[in-house]
């Protein structure tokens, strides 16, 4: 007879160090062998499911988990030792714990294959997300009500600008002077550009950007319509898709309204050819280019002048608000071009 003895002092003392490791973790540690028999698990896990940790060892791991889930899972075992990889926490869905006391508890499971003298392990590591979860759902609640207010705000800015219109007009009807009616009227088409902001926004899903684009076609329609109701000036808008912060919408919703008051005002004597093109375009370099031009025989804003009128002085005031550029062509009508950055420049 032949003896062979090993002598496996470090064997175990680096298995009882992994344990200890293992022990000390800060998530939950459990190991499973193929057959899904639970054979380690350490204090967090006891923490977790409410389990001493001998009523584990030896049991199949299925009793953590819930029912509804609990027939898959031995096919889910199976496949995992055919093909074992590492699987990182975080990675795939929703997973959820069975607790000695019958309730579900929430969790984040990593898996990691072991191959040992004894045989092929999966350790998994365990994290209790229900903290997560409530810290999530309050925030989605917190979103949601932020969301309802800002709706609510919008909707109430664009019912008191209409109630400043209102105001104006009852205001209009008892002015004799057809000057002071005209200024009225000017400022109630700068109020109605505001509102007009605040009716895309109430609209949209997105409260912190406005779909300038849309506004544009918006405004510039109602412009038109208010001012000629015969339809005789026709309308052309080239507009690329483009958005913008509330702030600079709202500038650029006066300039708009100016430039085309203008050019109703200016560019149709007898005999010109009544149509008007609005462009928006987003360029390669992060700026917008809006255009305002119209087939007429106006004389082209002069924006420096000392004596320009209101209107002029709200462009270029605004433009310089925007960080932008604005000038004024003209050839086979009049162009007023204002260009500026789409992006918010930090301070």
């Amino acid at each position: 007879m032949l003896t062979s003895i090993v002598d496996i002092t470090e064997r175990k003392r680096s298995e009882e160090m992994f344990r200890h490791a293992l022990d000390a973790a800060p998530t939950g540690m459990l190991m499973v062998d193929e057959l899904g028999v639970i054979t380690f698990v350490n204090t967090h896990i006891e923490t977790v499911f409410g389990y001493a940790r001998g009523e584990l060892i030896g049991k199949p791991v299925e009793c953590l988990i819930p029912e509804r889930f609990r027939n898959k899972h031995p096919g889910f075992r199976i496949g995992f030792f055919a093909e074992p990889q590492t699987r990182a926490m975080g990675a795939g869905r929703d997973l959820y714990g069975l607790r000695k006391d019958g309730t579900e508890v929430p969790i984040e499971i990593g898996l990691n294959p072991l191959v040992t003298s004894a045989g092929r392990f999966v350790l998994s590591s365990i994290a209790d997300i229900t903290e997560r979860k409530r810290a999530v759902a309050q925030l989605e609640a917190s979103v949601r009500e932020r969301d309802v207010l800002l709706q609510e705000v919008h909707h109430r800015v664009k019912n008191n600008l209409q109630l400043i219109c209102s105001l104006m007009n009852v205001q209009a009807r008892k002015l004799e002077s057809l000057p002071a009616r005209e200024v009225l009227a000017e400022c109630k088409r700068r109020v109605l550009a505001i509102g007009l902001i605040h009716e895309q926004l109430y609209q949209s899903g997105d409260y912190g950007k406005v779909p300038f684009s849309q506004y544009v076609r918006s405004l510039a329609t109602n412009i038109l319509h208010a001012a000629d109701s015969t339809g005789a000036i026709d309308l052309e808008c080239a507009l690329d898709p483009v958005t913008l912060p509330v702030d600079k919408a709202i500038s650029c919703g006066l300039i708009l309204n100016e430039l085309i008051t203008n050019a109703l005002k200016h560019a149709f004597p007898d005999g010109a050819q009544r149509r008007l093109w609005v462009e928006l375009q987003q360029k390669s370099n992060s700026r917008v280019s809006m255009s305002v031009r119209d087939g007429g025989l106006g004389k082209p804003p002069s924006f420096d002048e000392p004596a320009a009128g209101l209107g002029l002085q709200l462009i270029r005031t605004l433009t310089d608000q925007l960080d932008g550029t604005v000038h004024a062509t003209s050839n086979q009508g009049t162009t007023v071009t204002v260009e500026f950055p789409s992006i918010v420049r930090p301070s």
